[in-house]
């Protein structure tokens, strides 16, 4: 007998939930009955399997789900989709069930067409909404009342992108999540006022909130956000804050009461200001909380991008700084690497660190000064492959000694982990030709060279970083030579490991 034949009913349905998940278009869905009459029987019943309510997948798969569902709870998906099912229609049969609807996706390009086809009044047992306009378009006047003005008494994940929406009106209590982006005409006593009666959030996501914006110091300007008591979220595990105007950043971080604060990330936008004015400022009304947070890590994470951004990862502690002009300033991000030391007792020095160049490619004396600090393992290079900068000219720098004085030296000596993209058609000699030389050297073939000399290869990851469809050109040749010169390090081509031959 078929193992299958022998499992209790209850026991094949958490299979079917754990390996079939939620997310199974219905096509997939409809084929399962077909195994046998016993899967029909266990599927038939099976109405956990079917709630998901897409109207990306057209009309027969929309009436299908909502048969089989039965009374279960029901996640309902709307995106603007040429191929799926009409708005009118689809909402007109998913209103038949709103007493059933859990949570509630709608995306569009426009602000307008994605609230126009949310229900009047709040359904009554709705606990997620998702409401994203993905074009941050310029808004009708004016916020929409949602719901109708009902109270969201029982909602617990709220996610609004772009979307122009009173949120006063709402009655926000009970929220475990809240994610709010983009949103217009949102000011930063609205924001305060939604963050403050919430205090059972557990995750709190707040990006570009550009009406949030204090026209001074709140000592001045905002007297009332000034005498305001510290907000308490106890339970508050991730804070993710980007793209704030940096007076109400810094008034919202000094006034947050977060213990349980596990998972923090902070972007902001620089300028012409030093990056130490805001880290100061800004965060250090949470540095307590923040040190056990980077504490714990093993190692930490250095991006640079040619476009304008950089970020400095610690465990889950993340700082991402941006510059209007689009262009990296190494500057700046001496000053933020110098922080943790400072402010967090952090001695990153005496941690690994990925180093992470994103369309940058750095001078050699910002690579030396990464040298200097003798503990970048792991470097990551990625470029672009539509409008990336020449990020392959980096790889002939360690492939030999530097030719600066007094004595030159080895960049980057402890590297063990290569990641990079850089293979391309006319450039992959360059790659197989820095492995053999950084293994070869010796100290007698490095007499005058200052410094450690290059530590061998333990991983190399590497991807085409062409243009291309449908796939990358064959690499065999290539692969073949990259083993060879790595001797015993693991060699991985797209994600997969190359066997050594």
């Amino acid at each position: 007998m078929p193992i299958h034949e022998r499992l209790p009913n209850e026991i094949f349905e958490t299979i079917l939930q754990l390996c079939v998940g939620f997310e199974t278009p219905v096509r997939d869905l409809s084929t399962l009955p077909l195994v046998c009459r016993r899967w029909r029987d266990i599927i038939a019943n099976a109405s956990f399997l079917w709630c998901t309510i897409s109207a990306a997948e057209g009309e027969q798969a929309l009436r299908k789900a909502l048969q089989m569902a039965k009374n279960s709870l029901l996640n309902i998906n709307f995106t603007k989709n040429i191929n799926g099912t009409d708005q009118s229609k689809f909402f007109r049969l998913v209103r038949e069930r709103v007493g059933h609807w859990d949570s509630l996706l709608v995306q569009s390009r426009r602000s307008g067409a994605a609230l126009a086809v949310l229900p009047t009044p709040k359904p009554p047992n709705l606990r997620t909404l998702d409401v994203i306009a993905r074009h941050n378009l310029p808004p009708p006047k004016g916020d929409t009342v949602l719901f109708g003005g009902d109270p969201a008494v029982g909602l617990k994940n709220l996610r609004l992108t772009n979307v122009p929406i009173q949120l006063t009106s709402l009655h926000l209590t009970g929220l475990k999540a809240l994610h709010l982006e983009g949103m217009p005409f949102l000011s930063a006593t609205g924001a305060m006022m939604v963050i403050s009666h919430s205090p059972t959030l557990e995750i709190l996501h707040l990006a570009r909130l550009k009406d949030a914006a204090l026209l001074a110091e709140p000592s001045t300007s905002h007297p009332d956000l000034v005498s305001q008591p510290p907000i308490q979220l106890a339970f508050l595990i991730k804070l993710h804050i980007s793209a704030l105007p940096l007076p109400f950043l810094n008034l919202l971080l000094s006034i947050l009461a977060v213990p349980q604060l596990r998972h923090f990330n902070v972007e902001c936008n620089v300028d012409e200001r030093p990056a130490a004015r805001f880290l100061a400022v800004g965060i250090q009304h949470i540095l307590p909380i923040l040190r056990p947070i980077a504490a714990a890590s093993q190692g930490y994470e250095a991006v640079l991008s040619v476009w304008g951004y950089y970020i400095i990862c610690i465990g889950e502690l993340t700082v991402t700084m941006t510059c209007s002009s689009i262009e990296f300033s190494m500057n700046h991000f001496q000053e933020t690497y110098d922080w943790p030391s400072s402010h967090l007792e952090i001695k990153l020095d005496d941690l690994p660190l990925h180093l992470n160049l994103h369309d940058c490619n750095p001078e050699p004396s910002y690579l030396e000064w990464f040298t200097q600090r003798k503990n970048t393992t792991k470097l990551t290079l990625y470029s672009n492959p539509w409008f990336g900068t020449s990020l392959e000219g980096i790889i002939p720098f360690l492939s030999r000694p530097t030719s600066s004085s007094p004595s030159p030296k080895w960049l980057l000596p402890q590297m063990t982990i290569l990641v990079t993209n850089l293979v391309f058609d006319d450039r992959k000699s360059d790659i197989v030709d820095m492995i053999e030389k950084r293994h070869s050297v010796s100290p007698m073939s490095s007499a005058g060279v200052d410094g450690p000399l290059p530590t061998r290869f333990k991983q190399i990851w590497l991807t085409y970083g062409g243009r291309y469809p449908p796939g990358p050109p064959p690499m065999d040749e290539f692969l073949s030579e990259v083993v060879r010169v790595v001797g015993g390090a693991d060699v991985y081509w797209e994600g997969k490991k190359t066997q050594r031959r």
